[in-house]
């Protein structure tokens, strides 16, 4: 079977699957013996749905972000409802790279809002999963049937994609509910009103928010009360959850008589907490990188005020696009933004480019204030020349459509040709190891170095980028410099990943492989796109 998906999205996702069996299965086994503690009954179903709707969430993240986007700035991974957080976000930017969860669907603004509603429950199901695993409390067993048979649902809806379906084909059904939402909630309110410990209407409390069709507004403050109320119920917070029921759209159903640490889990690969060794093509260090950019944005910004444009050379834009902000600590966080004035410079910059245009919506991306960066971005275009001018025609329609919050159609010809490039290099990438064998005792035959490291790329075990970074070093031995050049410029034409930018930056630094020059800006412009880019549908 062809694989539509990274590795690492198909091992997470077909993890997601099983777990989510295991649930069904742990569901419908007989109780073999009397359990002293009831909550304990459904305490692995409830943990097991968590754990299959998380690693679902994280296979979309992986899939578009690569598997460091798990992972905090400490190398630890992300909680669950951090996760899913970063998955709405995700889902929310559509950014071209999402286009996979859509692929062969009629109305993708209308899964994508399905696929949002339908997520919207799951922080609330990864802490009861945290509750089921780690203090072995379950709910009962309809509140368990109804959130396994969310996570089913979600499953199912995820693989309407034709690139997510085939790992998703062995989803068990629907499990049939014993009775309707209704009576499973009028049940649950009824245990609320018989409770006389906090800790048991806590419990059914909680259920109750499993189990509502949608949650009530205001998440902030009534999900600050789950949390406590899920470690230690108060009668405050439990009178607060019921308020905000009574509030909300479900209030005839709520009728109550008045009366996040994550195991700290260390990975090596991808860790984004280690700062990236520096290679010795990159002569200056980020200190230099982030005076050079704090010279060159005041240059700009003060030339513009008189008139004149003076952007900062394209060596600069790529620099800063390869490392980004916040590992060159021009930032103290990835989502920390800047400034108009202090990113219009490398975007026009890069519009100003005469051949291949330079990355620019990362920098876009990172801007505090749009509307801003569109006043210095025309006064640049004013008083520039021709390149700008012509530059900026591509550019406005997509930054207008980011202003608006409307998507692109993938039929647009600037939006077609460059996810026509992206695919063209993955094909390309997945096409390296025949092309290598091809060459095998021939005058451009890899080493067994770089044979090896090849073998890696196939498996995703290494990325491209870090292959261009040893060829740049002279790390590999070539029969002559055509090989060599001739290999750099094929990597560079299977490069398409963000984790490929320092090593075609490496390219870009080395003058006697100029030859691939042309390659590596466009994938820089085909990573900055997929990564960054306007919404698509």
């Amino acid at each position: 079977m062809p694989m539509y998906l990274k590795r690492d999205t198909i091992r997470l996702l077909e993890a997601s699957v099983n777990s989510i069996s295991m649930a069904v299965t742990s569901l419908g086994l007989p109780q073999r013996y009397e359990l002293r503690e009831a909550a304990s009954e459904n305490a692995i179903a409830i943990g097991l749905a968590g754990v299959s709707v998380e690693l679902a969430m994280s296979s979309i993240i992986v899939q578009a972000q690569g598997e460091q986007a798990l992972c905090l700035p400490s190398g630890y991974y992300k909680t669950g409802t951090h996760i899913v957080d970063d998955f709405k976000a995700l889902i929310n930017s559509q950014i071209p790279k999402m286009l996979f969860l859509t692929q062969g669907i009629k109305n993708p603004t209308e899964h994508i809002a399905t696929i949002i509603q339908l997520s919207s429950k799951f922080k609330l199901l990864t802490k009861s999963r945290a509750g089921g695993l780690h203090a072995g409390k379950g709910p009962s067993r309809d509140v368990c049937i109804a959130c396994v048979n969310d996570v089913i649902c979600f499953l199912n809806l995820l693989g309407e994609s034709s690139r997510i379906k085939p790992y998703t084909e062995t989803v068990p059904h629907i499990i049939e509910m014993p009775k309707s939402y209704e009576l499973i909630i009028d049940d649950l309110i009824g245990k609320i009103d018989k409770s006389v410990s906090d800790i048991d209407k806590a419990n059914a409390l909680a259920s109750v928010y499993l189990v509502i069709p949608e949650l009530p507004k205001e998440e902030p403050e009534w999900l600050q009360a789950f949390d406590r109320l899920m470690i230690t119920p108060k009668s405050n917070d439990i009178a607060f959850l019921i308020n905000t029921l009574q509030n909300s759209k479900y209030a005839s159903l709520v009728k109550v008589a008045k009366s996040s640490t994550a195991i700290p889990v260390t990975v090596q690969k991808g860790n984004p907490a280690a700062l990236p060794i520096e290679p010795q093509y990159l002569k200056k260090s980020f200190s230099d990188i982030r005076d050079r950019w704090y010279a060159d944005r005041g240059t700009a910004n003060g030339r513009l005020d008189q008139r004149q444009f003076d952007p900062p050379p394209i060596e600069s834009v790529y620099e800063i696009f390869a490392f980004q902000f916040h590992v060159l600590q021009i930032t103290n966080s990835e989502d920390e933004l800047l400034t108009a004035a202090d990113t219009w410079p490398l975007v026009a910059a890069s519009l100003n480019y005469p051949g291949t245009l330079g990355p620019y919506w990362y920098f876009v991306r990172k801007t505090s204030d749009l509307g801003q960066m569109e006043n210095y971005i025309a006064k640049a275009v004013k008083y520039g020349g021709q390149t700008l001018r012509t530059g900026f025609k591509e550019f406005k329609p997509s930054f207008d459509a980011i202003r608006k919050g409307k998507p692109l159609s993938k039929t647009e010809k600037y939006v077609n040709r460059l996810l026509s490039e992206y695919e063209q290099a993955g094909n390309k990438r997945e096409s390296l190891l025949k092309l290598s064998n091809r060459y095998e005792k021939k005058e451009k035959e890899l080493c067994a170095e770089a044979r090896a490291d090849l073998m890696q790329v196939f498996d995703e075990e290494k990325s491209v980028g870090k292959m261009l970074v040893r060829l740049a070093e002279n790390e590999y031995t070539f029969s002559n410099e055509s090989s060599r050049t001739y290999w750099a410029r094929t990597l560079c034409e299977a490069a398409s990943e963000i984790e490929d930018a320092q090593g075609l930056l490496a390219i870009l630094k080395s003058p006697e492989l100029s030859v691939a020059y042309t390659a590596a800006r466009k994938a820089f412009r085909i990573i900055d796109f997929i990564n960054y880019g306007p919404k698509i549908e």
